[in-house]
Formats: structure tokens, sequence, C-alpha cells
């Protein structure tokens, strides 16, 4: 009830303020009228009676605060009192405060643009039912260096039979396909998934239903799912659309449903339509669904109750069974790893979204110390004014909250502004970041980045007030009020050189690690690849499954030749993977004539189908034998070429060259006829792995990049090329054109983001030190001019002053970069793994930015110092 009567208390104080301060008035004033006829009865002067009674009770304004503060509500009231003079002090100082609201803008804006994005990518849960109990199925080959690559066919059948911890679990494969009849022939990117995923992610159909039981049963019928999007552009939303029939690389298949948002957004954004049966994707071979290949993607929905811990522990006794009963099969050694779904998605980009949080961390605690910095030449240029209010009775604890007032109202100014910055910094995240950032359509201002905004504005408006606001109250009133001067270089002199200390060490750490993953980055870009990808266009054509194995074959052969002839090319081929897109195909090798271990003991290497005059189109130098032509068809005994990497593992110094190899799961056997140099397939800073090349007029696929090399741009081979496939096959979309400079571009990017902000930060934080360094010596000169009139009023030249003054600041710079440097030791331990050909320790790096840092707080002292040089002697001690 104590608790309930304050706040009742409070309310009616709130509500009824205006009242009970009149109330206030008269009982004071008819008590002064009281007092003062009680002395007028005992013989005493009106005047002086008056003067007694208002004595008495020490004033009516003393008496009116001690009233007050007996109130519930006076602590709101004093705050109330000390904004409007916060206001009202602001106001008369605009410059002063812009500076300030504008820096803590900035600072608190990035902080929750950030934080928006890192929340939504990475603490987010998904969107499906209780998603923190869904995990993926992964395999996991340490002796093969396979992390957490696909599942096989095969082994996704022993974990669905004998697996007792999943309440749901569902398989799927990627697939592309070719829509015709409605337009244009379109690619349209879907999955191939089980009737039990919908389920499994806690999902159902807008409209229509989800695949039945007999239909994901191999010959099951032909029926499909379509995202939303596709059931408003091309079916206006028709809830008639279901029965209706697309044509999916030229075979009908029946509308059975409508995916929701869900299903076809993060991690699903791309797949548009979903069919059933996953095992019948049409690009993997028997052998390759039998043979234990890493095709497919399972997820899995715990039981309640079973941890994931349990859930590995169950996974580890099924791969032992999987093992002893396929040993033959390629994945039989692997493991099994159990994923939480969230992790998988974005796990291998956590640590640079935390790099980049930590760095914006570091530019808003730099603001900070930059702005207390600022507060404490302010309220040090107001210590008589702070004296002169204690010497008449205020309580320090309510100076001190007075001046909190004033930061905390600057800094709710700024976080008011830091949320405007951080909406549209958001919005260019939003419109640079496509393919870039995981989850981007995701990404906005929720509440609980609202609610990180509000904490990071409380809190700094607390760092930037609380230090300076105690050194304020701290004042030695009668020292203060016998100064001449505004303030004294003492007061708060080592607080403020700790600040300026803590900027530069913070912005050291940033400049290091920005300088460290910089130069990795130009190393990086600077090593060969082993093929030159300038001049180079690139697309890519997907064959349906109505391409039997001649008609693959006839169609290589006709497309081939009609590249070969466009206008302006000098040579082209075709190829099933772009080198550097990170687009890898391990299988297992053998060498015929050798003993043949089983499939999952066999070494592996990357396998390629390319065409007559791939190497010659991208430039890759041929060591030994020949090169294909056109005579390697299907008509003639099948050859390879095998790469140095691969040479020097299975062939140690002999010719490989005549050897024979068995390849893949199929265990065909082809003939090496040359050795072409290493390049780099996966990305820049992998090393060159074993890779074989196989003819594709040999060994035809479904998927096939265009490469051509040509004197004129991608915009103008973009038409010759779809020309040239459409006299061939009207029904073929060109996918994806464009220069293969810009291809592989895109496998950077994410890199290049994360690098121009950290760059960003580190510039913006050395600007930030830079100004603290300049703000804090501008303070000594104005607090030393009496001094440094009297220095050179006894003679000391204007250098002796300029070098006092500068070697202030160096020595602040110097402990500062001491503690950068050390912290610049433990950070870049933290980003080792990014670092390529760069040690944690570059000695280069450490002393160019230390130097450049020194440098730059040399300057922002230099104005200070020539200021100092420029004092009057006269006026100075005068002034004193």
């Amino acid at each position: 009830m104590t608790v309930l009567r304050r706040l009742a208390s409070i309310a009616s104080w709130i509500l009824r303020r205006d009242r009970i301060e009149q109330q206030l008035d008269d009982e004071i004033r008819s008590f002064v009228e009281m007092s003062t006829a009680d002395r007028i009865r005992e013989g005493i002067s009106p005047t002086e009676a008056r003067r007694l009674a208002l004595a008495e009770i020490g004033g009516v304004e003393r008496m009116k605060e001690i009233v007050r503060a007996g109130r519930h509500g006076a602590l709101l009231d004093d705050l109330g009192r000390d904004v409007r003079y916060a206001f009202r002090l602001l106001a008369r100082q605009r410059m002063f405060a812009a500076v300030i609201v504008g820096t803590l803008a900035l600072g608190i804006g990035a902080n929750v643009a950030l934080f928006s994005v890192v929340n939504s990518v990475l603490l987010r849960p998904l969107p499906y039912h209780e998603p923190d109990r869904l995990v993926r199925l992964a395999s996991t080959d340490q002796a093969n260096n396979l992390t957490r690559i696909g599942f096989s066919y095969s082994r996704f059948l022993e974990v669905q039979q004998r697996q007792q911890v999943f309440s749901d679990l569902a398989l799927s494969a990627g697939n592309a396909f070719t829509l015709i009849g409605r337009g244009v022939p379109e690619q349209v990117i879907g999955l191939q998934a089980s009737a039990t995923l919908l389920p499994t992610l806690g999902l159902q159909p807008i409209i229509g239903r989800n695949f039945s039981p007999d239909e994901d049963r191999r010959g099951g019928l032909r029926v499909v799912l379509i995202s939303r999007q596709m059931w408003q552009q091309r079916f206006n939303g028709d809830v008639s659309v279901l029965g209706q029939a697309l044509t999916l690389d030229g075979a009908p298949y029946t509308i059975t449903g409508v995916l929701p948002d869900a299903a076809t957004a993060f991690l699903l954004n791309h797949q548009q339509i979903w069919v059933p049966r996953p095992s019948e994707v049409p690009y993997l071979a028997q052998s390759q669904l039998q043979g234990g290949s890493y095709f497919f993607r399972p997820i899995a929905r715990l039981k309640p109750g079973v941890s994931l811990e349990q859930a590995r522990e169950a996974m580890n006794v099924i791969a032992a069974g999987y093992r002893a009963a396929h040993p033959e099969n390629v994945d039989a050694l692997s493991a099994i790893e159990l994923v939480p779904l969230l992790d998988d998605a974005v796990g291998a980009q956590r640590e640079s979204y935390l790099l980049l949080l930590g760095a914006v961390a570091c530019v808003l605690l730099i603001a900070c110390a930059n702005i207390a910095n600022l507060l404490l030449a302010r309220f040090a240029g107001r210590q008589r004014e702070i004296a002169t209010r204690l010497a008449l009775g205020a309580r320090r604890g309510a100076l001190v909250r007075q001046l909190v007032s004033e930061s905390m109202l600057l800094a709710m100014l700024g976080g008011g502004g830091g949320l405007l910055l951080a909406q549209w910094t958001l919005r260019a995240l939003v419109a640079f970041g496509t393919d870039v950032i995981p989850r981007l359509a995701e990404i906005r201002i929720d509440s609980l980045a609202l609610g990180f905004a509000v904490i990071a504005t409380l809190v700094t408006g607390l760092s930037i007030g609380l230090l300076p606001a105690m050194q304020a109250s701290g004042v030695n009133v009668l020292n203060a009020l016998k100064a001449a001067g505004p303030g004294s270089v003492g007061s708060g002199r080592y607080l403020r050189g700790g600040l300026v200390v803590v900027e530069i060490s913070l912005s050291l750490v940033l400049l290091i690690a920005t300088g460290l993953l910089l130069t990795s980055f130009e190393r990086l870009q600077r090593v060969d690849p082993g093929f030159e990808a300038q001049g180079v266009f690139t697309a890519q054509i997907t064959l349906p499954p109505r391409y039997s194995r001649a008609k693959l074959i006839e169609f290589y052969e006709q497309f081939y030749q009609r590249l070969a002839t466009l206008p302006g090319a000098s040579s082209a081929a075709l190829s099933d993977r772009v080198p550097l897109t990170g687009d890898q195909g391990p299988t297992v090798v053998a060498v015929a004539g050798r003993p043949i271990p089983p499939l999952s003991e066999r070494p592996r290497a990357n396998r390629h189908l390319v065409s007559p005059h791939y190497f010659s189109t991208l430039r890759i130098p041929l060591r030994a034998g020949r090169d294909f032509d056109e005579r390697d068809n299907t008509r003639v005994p099948q050859v390879v070429i095998i790469n140095e990497t691969f040479a020097r593992r299975l062939f140690p110094g002999e010719d490989p060259v005549g050897h024979t190899l068995v390849t893949g799961m199929a265990q065909q056997q082809a003939q090496v006829v040359g050795v072409v140099a290493d390049i780099r397939s996966e990305s820049l800073n992998t090393p060159p792995e074993p890779g074989y090349f196989l003819p594709a007029l040999q060994r035809p696929e479904t998927l096939t990049n265009v490469l051509v090399r040509s004197n004129l741009t991608p915009a103008a081979v973009a038409p010759l090329v779809r020309e040239a496939l459409r006299t061939i096959d009207p029904d073929l979309p060109l996918l994806q054109p464009e220069a293969l400079t810009a291809r592989i571009g895109q496998t950077v990017a994410n890199r290049k983001l994360g690098l121009v902000l950290l760059g960003g930060f580190a510039v913006l934080a050395l600007v930030l030190a830079s100004l603290g360094v300049y703000s804090v010596m501008a303070h000594v000169v104005a607090c030393r001019t009496s001094e440094i009139g009297l220095r050179m009023a006894l003679g000391a030249p204007p250098g002796a002053v300029m070098r006092m003054v500068l070697g202030h600041g160096r020595r602040l710079t110097l402990v500062g970069i001491a503690f950068g440097i050390a912290g610049a030791l433990v950070v870049s331990r933290l980003i080792q793994q990014a670092l390529f050909e760069v040690e944690p320790a570059e000695p280069l790096v450490y002393i160019a930015l230390s130097i450049t840092l020194l440098l730059i707080a040399e300057a922002a002292s230099f104005f200070p110092a020539r200021s100092a040089t420029r004092i009057d002697p006269v006026i100075a001690l005068r002034t004193d």
C-alpha cells in the first residue's frame, strides 16, 4: 500500500501541480501574515515583524524548496527544472550544442544501423515454427578437407530408417527449370523437395495443398508448388490457379498450391517453385545417387526434450553403422554434423559482422571521449559560476544532477538524430548490399534495435556527462572564487589527458586492423589466378531433361561451332563451371595399373568438363601433351587432361601423359593426354587443388557455361550469343550474361563492402581523435595564457613556447600509440583467419600507421601551439 500511496501522490502532483503550488503559496503567505500579526501584538513594528517572520522560515523560496523536497514527485520537479535550464543554456551556445549533437548522431546512428544489420542477420529467428529446433545434416571429411558439405541420398535413407531423435526429417536438392509457354523462355530457380519439408519447417501453403506421399514416390504425378510472387505476377493472385499446368523443361506440371512467404524467404529466397522427389534430380547419374555423392540438403526438427548434443551422439552411431554397411561409398568415412539452421546459413559471416560492430562501437567510444573532453573544458570555464552556487548553499548532488542533465539532453538530441541517420544508412545498405548481405529484405529498425538505440543514448549521456560533472562539482570553492581566469590548467588536466590517450589508442587499433585487412586484400588481388579473365564474356545455359545424350552431343557440337564464328570473337569454349566462383566438383580418382582402393579411400580431385579451346580462351598454359580438339568425341576412347598439382601428387617424378585414370563413381577410364598449369579454381586465397578436365563432347551434361573471348563489350556479345542459341533451340534462355571479371568480382563483393565500412569507421575514428587532440591542446593554451605570457615576458622565444605545447601533445599521443599497439596485437590475433599472407604483427603496417597517427596528432597540436606564440605578454599579464 505504501508504494501505491506514493504512486498516487506522484500522479496527483503531476496532474494538479498548479493547484498544489497555489495552495503552497497560500499556506506560506498565511503563516507569514499570522506570525507578523503575533509580533505586532507584542509591540514590534510591522516592518520588523514581517522581517522576523520571514527569517523564521528562512525565506519564502527556501521554505518552498523544503516542502517540495518532501514530496514524492520532487525529483521529477527538479529534473524538469534542470532540463529547462539546460535548454536555455544550450540555446545560448548553439554552435557548441550543434557540434556535440552532430557527433553523437553520427556515432549513435552508425551503431544503431550496424546493430540492426547484426540483429536481422545473426539474432532474429528464422520465420519458421520453433526455428531453434531446426538443424541441417551435413557431411564432414577432415582427411579430404571437406567441411559441412552436402549429404548423400543413401546416407539419408539410413538416417531416416534408424533415427529416433527427430520429429520431422526432410530432403531437398536445388534445380533449375526452363519455363516455357508463358512468353519468352525463362529459367526458374527451384527446389526438388520431399513432401515432409513444409511440415518440418512448420509451414502450410497459402492456398491449395502440399505434396501427397504418393506424389513424392518414384513414378508419382508431376505436381508443383509456386511462390506467392509467381502467383501474383503470372496469375494475378487468382485462386483458380490450382489445377492449372506449368510447362517446366518441356513437361506439364499441375499446380497444387502456393507457398507461404517464409518458404521463399531466407534461406530459400531464390526458390520460386518446388517439385517433389529430390532423388530424381536430372543432373545425377545412378552411380552418384547410390555411391554417396554429396548433393542433397537434409533438414530435421529435433524432438521436444532432445538436445543438440544428444542428437549428435545419435548421428555418430548411425554414421558408424553406415560406414560398416557401405564401406565402398564415397562418403563412408565422413562424419555426420548437425548444425543449427541459422548458424549454418550465416555462421561463416558472424566474425565479419561482429568485427564491424566492434569497430563502430570504438567510434562511439572515441566520440564519447571527445565530447567528454569538450564538456570538461566547458565546465572548467564555468568554475566560478559553479563555485558561487556552492558558496550560496547548493548541494553538490543537485549540481551534478543539473550538469548531467545537460549531457543527457545532448545525448537524447543526438540519439534522435542518430535514429534518422540509421534509417538512411540502412536504406543505402539495402540499395548497395544486394547479393552481399544475407536476409537483406528483413533488415529494419525493429523494437530490439530501438531498445538498443535508447540504451546506447542513455549510456552515452551518462558516459559523456558523469565524469565531467563530478570533476566540476569537486571544485575548490575558495580557489575558484579567487582565480581571475575562467579555469586553471589543473582542473581535470589528467582526466582530459587520459581521455585523449583513450581516443588515440582506440583509433590506432581500428587503423591497424583496417590496415592489416586492406594489406591482405591487396596482396590477394595481386595473386596470379593462372588464367586471364579480362576480355572474356560468360553466360549460362541449362538444358532440360528432354535432351537425350545423343541430342546433348548434337547441341554442343552445333552451339560450339556457332560460338567460334561470332563476330569479334578470337576464341570460344564451353565448361561446366567458371574459375574463382567457388563452384567446385570434387570426386574420386584412381590410376589404372595400380592397386585401386575402395571409393571412400581414393584421393579426391576437382572434376571439370570443358570443350576444345577452353584453355586457350582463358589463356591457361599447356605444360605437356596436347589440348582437346573436335576429335575428342564419343566415337573415340575417352581422354583427360590434368593440372600440375594432380601430376605432382599422383605421378611424382614421372611423366603422367599416357597413363590411364579411373574417374568418378562410374569408374570410367580415360587416358591422360596433357598437363596444364595450375589455376585458382575456388578462390584466390585457396591454393590450387588437384584437378582434371574431361572433354564436354565425350561426357555432356545439362549445365554449361559459355566463355567467349572477344574485343566487343559484354553488352554487344550477349545478343550475338543469344541469337546463336535461338537458332538451335528457341526455347532455351541465355542466363546471367556478363563479363567474367564481373562474375568473379561478385565473389569478393562481401569482403569489399566490409572493408569499405571498416575503412570508413577507421577514418572517422582518426578524425575524431585528431579533433580531441586539438581541443585539449587549445584548452591547455587557453588555461595557461598567463603562464605563457609570463614566460615570453621573461624572454622565452616563440619557438620554445611552440615546442612546449607540441611536446605536451606529443607525449599524450605517444602514450596512446603505445596502448594502441598493445590493443592491436590482441585484435589482430582475433582476425588472423581473415588475413592472407599477412602476419598479425606485420611491422610495416604498425610502424606506418603509428607514424601517420603521430603526424596527424602533431598537426592537430600545431594550431594551438601557433596561437600560443602569438599571445601578447602585456595583455596576458594584465588579464591575470
